[in-house]
């Protein structure tokens, strides 16, 4: 079964999701390997709860992208936040 993989935009640039779009014709190898469950760069609306592994880019600007991030942190075994997206220690 292949894993599903979700990408998370919180505030900042897109360059990560503009750098993984780049890979060009390895997208499509990479897309035989995994499920596309959520990304900003796919139209799904709603982050899904059965997703395997996450990359977060951006940092929490917003309550929006807080909420987002705590439902990541709360769902999913595997995240792994971009440098600007690091694990706010409270």
């Amino acid at each position: 079964m292949k894993p599903h993989v979700a990408t998370a935009w919180l505030g900042g640039c897109s360059g990560c999701h503009m750098s993984f779009l780049d890979m060009d014709e390895r997208l499509i190898e990479l897309a035989d390997k995994m499920d596309l469950a959520y990304s900003p760069i796919a139209d799904i609306k709603k982050f899904p709860v059965n997703v395997d592994v996450t990359l977060v880019e951006g940092a929490v600007s917003n309550v929006e992208n807080e909420e987002l991030a705590l439902l990541i942190r709360r769902t999913h075994a595997m995240w792994f936040p971009s440098a600007t997206a690091r694990r706010r220690e409270t």
